[in-house]
C-alpha cells in the first residue's frame, strides 16, 4: 500500500562566493535544518542552487557538507543561473562526496528516478538554455504504477503561451502531467497553483529581495486518499540572516 510522504522543497538559493554570500549560506543551512526537523522523506532542490557557474572551492565544499547532513533521498535540477552549459558548476561537482542519497538530474530530455522505499517516482530535467523555445514541462511522463508521481521544473508560470518570457509553464501542462506534487523553481515568492489533480508550488527563495521580507521554503505532505497540502516555512529575513552571518564571522575570528 502507498505510504504517506513528506517533501522538503527549496529553490533559488543563489549561493555565491565571498563574504557577501555568507547570509545565503546561513539560509541554506537553515533549509537543511528544516529538512531534518521535519524528518522529510524527500528533499527537492528545483534549480538555481548557485547564483552562477563560476563558483569554485569553498562554497562547493560547503554544499557537500550540508547535503551530507541529510539522510533522505535528495534530487537536484539546474536552473537558469546554474544551467548545464560547458564547465557549469553542477557538472563539475561530485555529489558522491555528499553521499549516495544525492542525485543530480542532468538530462536535458528529462529523467525518472524511482524510490521504491518511498513508493514514489521523481521526474525532472536540467535546463540547458533559458530562452523562449525552452519548455520545462516538455516530456513529462505519465504515472508509473500505483506510486506517488512527483515532478520538478524550473520556469515561469503563465496563463497562456502568448507571454513574452522564457521557459514557460502553463496550467494545461500542469494539469496534463498528473503529478501529485510539482516542485517549481524560478519565481522567488511562495506561490501555489492547483490544476487538475496536480498541486504545483514555487517554494520561494530562502533569501528574500527586501531586507525585512522573509525568505522561505515549502514542506509538502502527501497522504493516500487526500489532496496534497503544502505549508510555507519561514527561513528568516535578509537582515536577520546578515546579522547571524556577522556573528558567525566574529566567533570564527575570536576562535
Amino acid at each position: 500500500m502507498i505510504r504517506p510522504l513528506t517533501i522538503a522543497h527549496t529553490s533559488d538559493v543563489h549561493l555565491i562566493d565571498g563574504d557577501e554570500g555568507e547570509n545565503v549560506r546561513v539560509a541554506f543551512t537553515r533549509v537543511v535544518d528544516a529538512v531534518i526537523e521535519h524528518d522529510a522523506d524527500l528533499f527537492l532542490i528545483a534549480g538555481d542552487l548557485f547564483d552562477h557557474n563560476r563558483i569554485h572551492g569553498v562554497v562547493i565544499d560547503f554544499v557537500y557538507a550540508q547535503l551530507a547532513r541529510v539522510t533522505c533521498p535528495t534530487v537536484i535540477i539546474s536552473g537558469n543561473h546554474d544551467n548545464s552549459e560547458d564547465d557549469a558548476v553542477l557538472a563539475r561537482m561530485n555529489f558522491g562526496k555528499a553521499g549516495r542519497h544525492v542525485t543530480l538530474i542532468d538530462d536535458a530530455e528529462g529523467r525518472v528516478l524511482e524510490f521504491p522505499e518511498l513508493h514514489a517516482t521523481v521526474w525532472g530535467r536540467c535546463m540547458e538554455n533559458h530562452h523562449p523555445a525552452h519548455r520545462p514541462m516538455a516530456g513529462a511522463p505519465p504515472r508509473t504504477r500505483d506510486l506517488w508521481h512527483i515532478g520538478m521544473a524550473h520556469g515561469f508560470y503563465v496563463d497562456n503561451w502568448g507571454a513574452d518570457r522564457s521557459s514557460l509553464i502553463t496550467p494545461a501542462e500542469i494539469a496534463d502531467s498528473g503529478f501529485d506534487y510539482l516542485a517549481l523553481g524560478h519565481v522567488h515568492c511562495h506561490r501555489r497553483m492547483l490544476h487538475g489533480e496536480t498541486l504545483a508550488c514555487y517554494a520561494g527563495a530562502p533569501v528574500s529581495y527586501g531586507r525585512d521580507e522573509t525568505g522561505c521554503m515549502a514542506i509538502a505532505e502527501l497522504n493516500p486518499g487526500a489532496p496534497a497540502r503544502v505549508v510555507e516555512y519561514a527561513i528568516g529575513t535578509r537582515g536577520e540572516l546578515a546579522a547571524v552571518s556577522r556573528t558567525v564571522d566574529k566567533i570564527a575570528a575570536v576562535g
